[in-house]
């Protein structure tokens, strides 16, 4: 997998830390009010529902079962979300339907869709700066020692994805993902020694 790639997959689960970090504020019965739904942006979900169908031609149903299952059970998205988008980008020419049985239609990828993404991720920059504008807004309302541990998650979490997407790497990407963790070794070094000196 594409280092490009594996920094997509932490861009949205970035979006999945941002409602997992939020179940911090509820430790008081007082906060339930302040959590946040269950779910990611639709236009984000246009970013992601081609993405999967890259990998496979898909239903409806099973593209709610894989979100649900790459969200680890977070996140149930709802008819009411899924099939609009669906429709919207079969009407694009993005995917296409190539089965029907009953009421249930299996999509793919078009040829046009799969250009599509490429353009899409390639401007990665762009593409993860608007990913990231919900949780970015969300973080600066919260309490200062709440933006701690939503940092935290998040980081952790990104390991997580990155230690798992190690083995699909090349040696190309692998090079490059070295150098990008060396550079945060030393923003991490530095941040652990003002706080092991008590230095602000």
């Amino acid at each position: 997998m594409p280092i490009e790639s594996a920094i997509q997959y932490i861009y949205i689960a970035f979006d999945i830390v941002f409602d997992k970090g939020a179940h911090f504020v509820k430790d008081s019965e007082d906060c339930d009010h302040m959590a946040m739904p269950q779910s990611i942006p639709r236009g984000l979900l246009r970013h992601v529902i081609p993405r999967l169908l890259r990998l496979k031609d898909m239903t409806g149903t099973e593209i709610m079962q894989t979100l649900h299952e790459f969200s680890e059970g977070e996140w149930n998205p709802s008819p009411g979300t899924i099939y609009p988008l669906l429709s919207s980008l079969e009407d694009d020419g993005i995917i296409e339907t190539v089965k029907v049985e009953g009421r249930s239609k299996t999509y793919r990828l078009t040829k046009m869709g799969r250009k599509r993404i490429g353009v899409r991720f390639h401007r990665k920059s762009i593409v993860g700066h608007r990913m990231r504008l919900g949780p970015k807004i969300w973080e600066r309302l919260l309490d200062q020692a709440d933006r701690t541990q939503f940092h935290i998650r998040g980081m952790v979490y990104s390991l997580e994805v990155l230690e798992s997407l190690v083995n699909d790497l090349g040696a190309r990407d692998r090079s490059r993902l070295l150098k990008g963790l060396k550079g945060i070794e030393q923003h991490m070094s530095s941040l652990i020694d003002r706080l092991e000196s008590g230095g602000t």
